[in-house]
Formats: structure tokens, C-alpha cells, sequence
């Protein structure tokens, strides 16, 4: 998810943060999870990473937190492979 915020600070982000990871526990809704974030203060944006079932079930997560976004983006992630020592 992505989230343009002008004039984001640590500590606002932060709280969202926490928000998302209470309203989670709150709403006990297996249908999406909140992973992580990531925010980028010189382009004022942050991303917010969820596993779910549907858009629907993280923007229905976020609402219960009251976060407000910009976007839903599907993503793919990858990690080197192991390498024998």
C-alpha cells in the first residue's frame, strides 16, 4: 500500500505504525495481516506491506486503524539464494 504523507514526521509514522499493529490485534481478521513498513522521508511516502485474501480485506484493516492511502499495489519480493559456506 502506498501512502503519500507531505510533511511526514518519525514520530507520526511511528504512530500509524502502532495503529496498524493494534488494529490488527482488535479485529482479529484472519482474512489480512499487517507485515512492515517502510517510509521514505525525502519523497514524503511510505509503504505499508500486508498479506490478505483480497484488497478489500486490507482496505477494511486499514479503515478499523484509520489510515488513509493513496493505493493498493500488489508486490513481489526475493532473497539471495543461500550459498554454501
Amino acid at each position: 500500500m502506498e501512502c503519500y504523507w507531505p510533511g511526514i514526521t518519525t514520530a507520526a509514522y511511528a504512530e500509524t505504525v502502532d495503529r496498524l499493529a493494534s488494529a490488527a490485534v482488535a479485529t482479529d481478521d484472519a482474512d489480512a495481516r499487517f507485515l512492515d513498513s517502510l517510509l521514505v522521508p525525502v519523497d514524503e511516502v511510505v509503504f505499508y506491506r500486508f498479506t490478505g485474501q483480497s484488497a478489500t480485506a486490507v482496505e477494511r484493516l486499514c479503515a478499523h486503524a484509520g489510515l488513509r492511502f493513496h493505493r493498493i499495489l500488489e508486490y513481489v519480493t526475493a532473497a539471495p539464494a543461500p550459498h554454501p559456506a
